[in-house]
């Protein structure tokens, strides 16, 4: 066993260390990974199915051994030990509940098996069952609940051995939309009372955005980029997180002027004036990334020489408090865009067939390079 190393930073309580995971000696499904996980933060991994964000949970719970690379909890190297001799526990996606025990059973099986005093361990199920508001449901077995009350469940018995270190497959993955929405608050605030450091796998940017204080993008085993929701949604750095996390509008173009304070890019939908430099110069080819919800659409031509197309309104989708469009621009591009139904409609909405002009203002585009 590797000898423990101290951790140099007492407010991360996982650090992963160019960890990669190969396959039957070719496929590499994971590869270099390091980040930090901070004590108390609810992180995200995220990526497309076969990114390797499952596998890279499946190490972190000992399930898989790392080809290279280390991993510590806690300034302790914990790469080689077994799942049991971990501080982690991890809740699947099918939850694994017993069908055969009461939904008490069920939360005390995995301390009964740790050998726990008889009081001790009714005072902690109790204890688990009432932060998951379940208190009365004890006696029924799984199948006599809710999808969403059996993740509970299976949160609380995740939860009832203390881990230092709580890991979450695709949590979510088996409730319906609606139900998914309101219990990922419920999710999120048990997990904060409890004050537990939690990594979630999904594919669900929203439920990933929704629920973690820091989101990693994989792909092809490799990350992309770790920041804030907020970060990865408004500044990605390549195409593909721009195009993983939420709607885009991706323009192909080439930078004309480069300046400290902006940068004009012709493309062949339009000309960009961004209202900020990169580190370019002319003739580079770039994508400039527009979000759906920062465009405007208007019958008027706008005065200004840049940022704006107009093009045909051939799709519209309702969703109540916003409405998406499609404009078919005259190279064949289909600009998205979305506007709050901030009123009633109107006689005069725009409509299919409509003649439209489209445009934004100077800082609501990114210009990637990659």
């Amino acid at each position: 066993m590797a000898p423990v190393t101290a951790n140099t930073d007492p407010d991360v309580l996982l650090r992963i260390e160019g960890v990669s995971k190969v396959f039957d000696g070719v496929v590499k499904a994971v590869d270099n990974v390091s980040l930090t996980v901070p004590k108390g933060k609810i992180y995200a991994l995220v990526g497309s199915s076969g990114c390797g964000k499952s596998t890279l949970l499946r190490m972190l719970a000992g399930f898989e051994t790392p080809t290279s690379g280390r991993i510590y909890l806690s300034g302790q190297d914990i790469t080689d030990l077994t799942p049991y001799q971990r501080p982690v526990n991890m809740m699947f996606q099918s939850y694994a509940l017993f069908p055969h025990l009461s939904v008490w059973d069920n939360v005390a099986f995995g301390l009964r098996r740790d050998g726990l005093r008889k009081g001790e361990l009714a005072e902690r199920v109790d204890a688990m069952l009432n932060l998951v508001q379940l208190s009365k449901y004890g006696k029924r077995k799984p199948h006599q609940l809710s999808g969403g009350q059996q993740q509970r469940v299976a949160l609380a018995r995740s939860l009832a051995k203390r881990p230092t270190l709580l890991l979450l497959d695709e949590p979510l993955g088996a409730l319906d939309k609606k139900l998914r929405e309101t219990t990922q608050f419920e999710l999120v605030n048990i997990i904060e009372q409890v004050g537990v450091t939690c990594v979630l796998v999904t594919h669900d940017q929203e439920e990933a955005m929704t629920m973690a204080c820091s989101i990693a993008v994989m792909d092809e085993g490799s990350l992309l980029q770790v920041g804030t929701p907020d970060e990865i949604y408004e500044t990605p750095n390549s195409r593909f997180v721009a195009s993983f996390i939420g709607n885009v509008n991706i323009f192909e173009g080439t930078v004309v002027e480069d300046e400290p304070d902006h940068i004009t890019v012709r493309c062949a939908e339009c000309m960009h004036y961004v209202g900020h430099g990169i580190t370019g110069s002319p003739g580079m080819e770039v994508a400039v990334v527009l979000r759906p919800e920062k465009i405007q659409l208007t019958r008027e031509r706008p005065a200004d020489e840049y940022n704006w197309c107009a093009g045909e309104v051939v799709e519209i989708a309702y969703f109540g408090a916003h409405s998406t469009y499609h404009i078919k621009l005259p190279t064949g591009m289909i600009l998205k865009v979305q506007q709050s139904n901030l009123t009633r409609k109107a006689a005069d909405d725009l409509t299919w067939g409509d003649h439209v002009y489209a445009h934004w203002t100077r800082d609501a585009m990114v210009v990637l390079t990659e």
